[in-house]
Formats: structure tokens, sequence, C-alpha cells
């Protein structure tokens, strides 16, 4: 009740309550403001982006290959050459195949032991193993290494070798083993060698069997030189040599005189030893067993 006489003095007196203000963003005009704030600040975003994006562009430019900047200027069309004259070609650079050669850089040498494209093959010559022989002592006396060997005869990595077998080293055959360059010496070698095998037959010149002095005699006779028939008139055939210069094809004089063994190249000899054994290839007897070291050539015609 007192209420209602205090509101109706306040309405006798004509004072009448203050409406409540409304918020921000009820007043009139507020959102059409806000909407243009955020269109303005949308434009600002996307002009920045726009800034950076093409600042990025310019310090980048285009993905290629390489820079334009870098490129180097194409060559001028070449002038046509007058007529008569010849134009000077380019040296390209050797290039190893399967590797590309870089301009102005020189060849690099092939590794030893390999064989460079296009160079022939190096020369190879036979020989017949003998006791002792060593892939070793082989490549130190054919100038050789235990590789090259290898591969020439197929061996892969073993280093196992028989006496008796041919085997092939590389080079050309030396005056050693040509003969001093007598066509008849080696004829007369080829001969022995083809007799390997055969037994010996005491007094015997062939097909079947021989004797040393028959062996040795045969062997010349096929070269085109005729020996006499037995050692002790040998001995006497051709001229004296020396153990250092001796030749395939010459006579070494063993067992006092009674025995004839001829020499192949390379420290061998071959002879037919004795009864009950076969032609056969060995080792240079040492210098104290031999009696005599005789040269024969392809011009001796006749013994004595």
């Amino acid at each position: 009740m007192f209420g209602q006489v205090r509101l109706d003095v306040w309405r006798a007196r004509g004072v009448h309550r203050a409406p409540r203000p409304h918020a921000w963003w009820q007043r009139p005009g507020t959102a059409a403001v806000a909407t243009a704030a955020l269109r303005t600040a949308a434009v600002t975003v996307l002009a920045m982006l726009a800034v950076v994006l093409g600042a990025v562009l310019a310090v980048h430019g285009p993905s290629s290959d390489a820079p334009t900047a870098l490129r180097p200027p194409a060559a001028p069309p070449a002038a046509p050459a007058a007529p008569g004259t010849q134009q000077p070609q380019t040296p390209q650079p050797s290039q190893t195949p399967g590797q590309p050669q870089k301009p102005g850089q020189p060849a690099k040498p092939g590794k030893p032991g390999t064989q460079q494209p296009g160079t022939p093959a190096p020369a190879t010559r036979s020989i017949v193993l003998v006791p002792g022989d060593t892939l070793w002592e082989l490549a130190a006396r054919h100038r050789t290494t235990v590789g090259e060997l290898q591969r020439l005869n197929g061996l892969g990595a073993s280093t196992l070798i028989r006496a008796g077998e041919t085997f092939r080293v590389a080079g050309a055959a030396g005056p050693e083993e040509s003969g001093g360059g007598s066509a008849g010496a080696a004829r007369a070698v080829a001969y022995a060698r083809a007799q390997l095998g055969k037994p010996y037959v005491w007094g015997g010149t062939g097909p079947r069997g021989y004797d040393c002095s028959g062996l040795v005699m045969r062997a010349w006779e096929a070269a085109g030189v005729h020996l006499p028939r037995t050692t002790w008139d040998q001995v006497r055939s051709g001229r004296a040599t020396t153990r250092s210069a001796l030749v395939p094809g010459d006579l070494l004089i063993t067992a006092k005189g009674g025995h004839v063994q001829m020499y192949a190249g390379g420290g061998t000899v071959i002879h037919a030893p004795r009864t009950g054994s076969d032609i056969t290839v060995a080792p240079l007897p040492p210098d104290s067993q031999v009696v005599a070291y005789r040269h024969i050539s392809a011009s001796e015609r006749s013994g004595g």
C-alpha cells in the first residue's frame, strides 16, 4: 500500500523513471557500421596477400631448369664456308665408355693389366711345363703377372699346374724360343716334341720308338740337316757353344759322352732317357753333367 501511495506521489509530481539505455549493438545503425568495417578489413588483408605474393615472385621468378640471367647467350649461326675451303673441326675430348668426359679434362689412362678398346690383343706363345715350374717362377721368367697367366690358361683362382702340360704365356717368342731366328731349328724342336710319350728303343730311329741319338738325328733330318747316327759322332757336329748362349735345337752331350739331349727353350730339354722310359721333357741338366754344348745350324749338311 505504501508503495502504491509513493508511486501516486511521483506521478502527481510528473516524475517518471528514465528508460534503460540500449546495448551498443542494439543501437540503430550499428549493424551497418560493423558490416562496412568487416568488408574494409577483408579488402585490406587481400591487398597485403597480393603484395607479399608479388614480392615472392619477383625474388624467385618462375621455376625453370636455369635462371634466365645465367643462361649463356645463343651462339650466332656459323657463316657458310666459301667454296673450296675446309672448316676446322673442333677436337672432341676422349671419353671412357660408360663415363662422361668433362670438357677440358684430359682422358685418364687405363688401369695396368687392362686392355683398352681398339688395342690389339697381346701376342702369346706356348711352352711345356717341367717339374719345379710354378706360376710365380714363370711370371718372373716371362715378365708378366700370376693373374695374367691364370687368365691366359683359364685357371681362375687356382695356382695348380702340372709338368708336361702345354702352357700359354704372354709375349712374342724371343731369340731363345725361336731358335735364334732359325726356321730349321724350330722344325727340329717341333719334330722332337711330336714324339713325346713314345718309348725308348735301343738303336731305334722311329717312328715307333727312338734312342737318344736316333731322336736327335731324325729331328734335325726333318729340318733338312743330316747328323751322324751315334752320340759319339754327334758330339763333333756343328760348333761349340756355351750354356748361356743355348738356343732351341742345340745339343747337350751328357753321361761322359754317352747321351745326347736337345735343348727346347725355357730351360728344358727333350730326350729319350733310357730303356723302360718314354721320350719326355726335362729340366736343363746341371752344367757339371754336361760334356759339350753344340750349336746346330740349318746350313749343317753333314756330320763331322
